[in-house]
């Protein structure tokens, strides 16, 4: 069987929602968006490196925007 990237992005996406699932932790469901952003991205035909940018800039942040918002209530 040979796998894709975006193949691997998406379950590295649901390992992330799942780990959520079963500790509660908001943050691992900002990074899952990261790896989700990763897959569309390699289904675009983007480049590894370019994957890797947009699992980074969109996962991380949502993490930074998400403790921002935590941080003011």
């Amino acid at each position: 069987m040979d796998w894709s990237t975006a193949t691997s992005w998406w379950i590295v996406a649901g390992v992330l929602v799942a780990a959520e699932l079963a500790t509660g932790t908001f943050y691992l469901l900002m990074l899952a968006l990261g790896a989700v952003a990763a897959a569309l991205a390699a289904h675009l035909g983007v480049a590894f490196n370019g994957q890797l940018l947009a699992a980074a800039l969109i996962g991380g942040g949502a993490v930074a925007a998400w403790h921002v918002r935590r941080g003011q209530r």
